[in-house]
């Protein structure tokens, strides 16, 4: 009765456990694979037919491509992107949201129209106020292809709200 219930590895059956292994991993199953092919993009964005002052867009891949998630700053109603950074050809779900980027959040409140505390002096001075263009705010999302050609040139319409 001293049979083992495990039996003891020998060193060609580690050897061939850890090669599988660095196989599998080398084949990309390690979840960090190379997005190779990879375009860069000049994005042309309209909603209801007039540019986003600024915003991101938002490139979700369809079911199928292998990309991460790609965010595009828009400015003026463009943004780019390299390729190092740009998403692999093939279909998206675009959608956008509108934010003035790089702006604090104190001056995202004071463009909005709302006061913080702190800036009720500032803000309510006429001389002071900052005229600034209201973005349109997209309905929905849209499905966009991204072409296999470096640079890609999309224009992304979304219909107004």
């Amino acid at each position: 009765m001293n049979a083992r219930l495990f039996p003891i590895a020998t060193a060609t059956d580690v050897t061939v456990l850890v090669s599988v292994i660095l196989c599998l991993f080398a084949a990309g199953c390690g979840g960090n694979e190379d997005l190779g092919g990879r375009v860069a993009v000049d994005v042309t964005v309209q909603i209801g037919g007039e540019a986003p002052e600024s915003g991101t867009l938002v490139l979700k891949p369809e079911p199928g491509v292998r990309s991460p998630l790609i965010r595009i700053a828009i400015a003026d109603g463009t943004g780019s992107l390299p390729a190092a950074k740009g998403p692999v050809p093939g279909s998206y779900n675009a959608s956008f949201r509108s934010g003035a980027a790089g702006q604090s959040i104190d001056d995202q409140l004071t463009d909005s129209g709302r006061q913080m505390p702190s800036n009720r002096a500032r803000v309510s001075d006429p001389q002071n106020r900052r005229k600034t263009r209201q973005s349109p705010v997209p309905k929905g999302d849209v499905t966009v292809s991204v072409p296999d050609e470096d640079p890609a040139t999309l224009i992304v319409s979304f219909d107004a709200a």
